[in-house]
């Protein structure tokens, strides 16, 4: 059993690291509806192509076929340049612009809505550029009209937008918690037993630190001393709280239950995929009681920003107190554990 978790836990880090091991997805299939065929056109399409996200695959005549052509998963998005649209464009009778893309699937949507978007505000650039050109302005000059205020964006913690530090740092933790968690309600009350195979298990995880910071070289501010010790503490508050559902629900099938619908819960809960303030009240307050929401936010602070392991006291502690569930139930446990009958 053991050979068959180690075999599980390496296979989970090397595919989820691997998955998203060009950081984000890249040259996403996109299409183009030209219907108005002139240079303008052509130059866009051009400009479009050279985007890093997305890449165009395809031109099309019309809109049925392009829609066809994503409904079959073909393409991820396309944008429409309707009849007259140069036209409309150097005339400055604000033409429109109509794209589409598959919103179904996140990242992917999300990439070409930005990229599409993007083309349709460089249209419009391009055509203020020559109009002031013409009237004698400097590049200095139209840059100033066009974009009166230069912004400065800093992307704190994650500026490469690398999948693979804030999205696979979370899910291999989650599903190694969820294996620890199984093993240990499967073999109790053998508890030396349980404990052995749940130890093999949290070795995974920091094999995984070891792996993405130390051979990936994945960028981070932390030390390893704050890195080793927040997978030791989250290995911590997997075990108790494998405890916890084995005090309440003392049967194998059942805290073996209990213990898989948190961890599923664990993913969603953790604010990695959506913002814990954007959910409901009542699901803010019980993101409290989820050890992979404790374990994201003070890996975000310590991990991703470098801030010192103190300021994270509250995330760090719910990790303590997930350890320590046990001890409420404690003589409980002992009961349990001396009278339980168990079958291989």
């Amino acid at each position: 059993m053991k050979y068959f978790t180690t075999i599980v836990i390496l296979f989970t880090i090397v595919f989820f690291t691997s998955l998203m091991n060009d950081g984000m997805p890249q040259q996403v299939p996109i299409a183009v509806v030209d219907m108005d065929q002139t240079s303008t056109t052509r130059a866009l399409e051009r400009r479009l192509s050279a985007f890093q996200s997305t890449e165009v695959v395809a031109n099309y005549a019309n809109i049925p076929d392009a829609r066809a052509a994503m409904q079959e998963g073909a393409i991820s998005g396309y944008i429409v340049f309707p009849h007259g649209f140069t036209e409309q464009l150097l005339s400055a009778r604000q033409p429109h612009l109509s794209f589409y893309y598959n919103s179904a699937i996140f990242t992917s949507g999300a990439l070409v809505m930005k990229d599409l978007k993007t083309i349709s505000l460089v249209s419009n650039a391009a055509v203020g550029q020559a109009t002031l050109r013409t009237k004698g302005l400097t590049e200095g000059q139209i840059m100033a009209v066009l974009q009166p205020i230069k912004v400065d964006p800093h992307m704190t913690g994650n500026p490469w937008v690398n999948y693979n530090i804030y999205i696979t740092t979370m899910i291999v933790p989650g599903i190694i918690f969820m294996i620890v968690c199984l093993l240990l309600c499967y073999y109790l009350p053998k508890t030396g037993r349980a404990l052995q195979h749940a130890l093999y298990a949290g070795a995974g995880l920091f094999v995984f630190q070891l792996y993405v910071y130390g051979v990936l070289k994945l960028p981070h501010e932390g030390s390893w001393t704050t890195i080793m010790l927040l997978s030791l503490l989250f290995v911590a508050a997997a075990i108790g709280f494998a405890f916890m559902a084995f005090a309440v629900a003392p049967s194998r099938r059942m805290s073996m239950s209990v213990c898989s619908l948190w961890s599923v819960l664990n993913f969603s809960m953790s604010g990695a995929a959506y913002p814990i303030d954007s959910m409901h009240p009542l699901l803010q307050g019980a993101s409290y009681l989820f050890p992979l929401r404790h374990y994201f936010m003070a890996y975000q602070l310590n991990v991703l920003h470098g801030y010192p392991l103190a300021d994270s006291w509250l995330w760090v502690s719910g990790l303590i107190v997930c350890a320590a569930l046990p001890l409420l139930l404690l003589g409980r446990l002992r009961r349990l554990l001396r009278n339980f009958v168990y079958t291989e």
